[in-house]
């Protein structure tokens, strides 16, 4: 009889399970203790590392979505959208576990990070990539069916499929605003607002930076809807309902 405990996959690792993750060479990645400048450093190296597992595969389920909007395959297109939504969820999040350090505790590990900085990670710069290409997507839907945004919102329920898409699209930008967010907190909450971070650049461009969106004209929509909803019941005699 087969022993269902003997790896058969090839690799390092006393388990298929092992063997599988490569965990071997995923828990090799971390500095050793010895080499700590804080113990705080294996908590500051891990989250920042799972934060770029997850950010890559929210840009890939995101790139395999912009492929399914393209060809008009929006049922799949809004359910790899919900999923990487859903991976960003967590490197939001875990931010907050990095609060945990203390402003004192955190300049020992700063000494041992060069030049490095979060604007550089390329977890988020790959969202950054895709972002654009995702509203290119849908916007060349928008336009082989003849809408303009105010159309695919009033007439929602006659194009949901699209109508959906738009929504998680919003769902994915809103996300990236709050990670910007909580970063910026994060950076005030340990280095300081008023500071200059690892690589020379002002903690107050992280606020400006938080002010970019991909999609303004999905936001945008909702004013005008709202707007001509008050028309409407001011000339009706009825008041704004909030």
């Amino acid at each position: 009889m087969e022993d269902l405990r003997k790896p058969i996959l090839p690799g390092k690792g006393a388990s298929d399970y092992e063997r599988y993750l490569r965990t071997d060479d995923l828990l090799s990645l971390q500095k050793r203790p010895e080499e700590f400048l804080h113990p705080d450093e294996l908590t500051f190296q891990v989250v920042h590392q799972a934060s770029e597992l997850l950010m890559k595969g929210t840009a890939w389920e995101l790139d395999r979505a912009r492929v399914h909007i393209a060809d008009g395959d929006f049922s799949n297109a809004a359910r790899l959208l919900r999923r990487g939504n859903y991976m960003l969820e967590y490197p939001i999040s875990v931010l907050h576990v990095l609060e945990t350090i203390t402003p004192v505790d955190y300049q020992l590990i700063r000494a041992g990070l060069g030049h490095g900085s979060g604007l550089d990670s390329p977890g988020f710069l790959a969202l950054l990539h895709i972002g654009p290409r995702l509203g290119e997507a849908f916007h060349g839907q928008l336009l082989k069916a003849g809408l303009s945004v105010d159309d695919l919102y009033r007439r929602h329920q006659e194009f949901f499929g699209l109508h959906d898409v738009a929504e998680r699209l919003l769902d994915f930008d809103e996300r990236v605003h709050l990670f910007r967010f909580h970063h910026l907190k994060l950076a005030q909450r340990i280095i300081g607002g008023g500071v200059v971070g690892t690589m020379g650049t002002p903690v107050e461009v992280l606020h400006q930076r938080m002010e970019h969106l991909f999609y303004k004209e999905l936001w945008d929509v909702r004013n005008r809807i709202t707007a001509q909803a008050n028309e409407a019941m001011q000339k009706s005699g009825v008041g704004p309902q909030y």
